[in-house]
């Protein structure tokens, strides 16, 4: 998978299709979920809806799938994924550290502008240096807060 104009687009109608399902039916953060979303950078953080998966459903999606395993992202260090102001959290994984990290995901979506915008700069940073070393990943460790 190294031709990220092939399947960019696949992916993006993946994540908005999922982004929809989780502000459909996932839950608000309370006050002190969207003050550690403020903290992180997040300019709107109202607009944010969490849902709490047993995994996350990459699997449901070859092109997706292939993709999240050749960067990585299948090791099972994967707790959480940010979609726009959407995100699924694994049960049992809720934390502190993981909300702040992921929150800064939003305030990166934020920047970027929509949704296909982070995926294009994120999927090329993870395809040219791994999941771990993207600036993007690196940058929302940066901000993980209690642990």
């Amino acid at each position: 998978m190294k031709d990220l104009n092939a399947y960019l687009p696949l992916v993006v109608l993946w994540a908005k299709k999922h982004h929809d399902l989780i502000q459909e039916q996932g839950f608000e953060l309370n006050e002190e979920g969207m003050e550690l979303a403020r903290s992180v950078g997040v300019a709107e953080p109202e607009r944010i809806r969490v849902m709490l998966v047993d995994n996350i459903p990459f699997q449901e999606d070859p092109v997706v799938f292939s993709l999240a395993k050749s960067v990585g992202m299948l090791s099972g260090q994967v707790m959480g994924l940010t979609l726009g102001h959407a995100l699924y959290i694994v049960k049992g994984y809720e934390s502190t550290r993981l909300y702040s990290h992921e929150f800064r995901h939003i305030h990166q979506y934020e920047v970027l502008g929509s949704i296909g915008a982070f995926m294009e700069v994120y999927l090329e940073q993870v395809m040219k240096f791994g999941y771990h070393q993207a600036p993007l990943e690196q940058d929302a460790r940066q901000f993980e807060a209690g642990y």
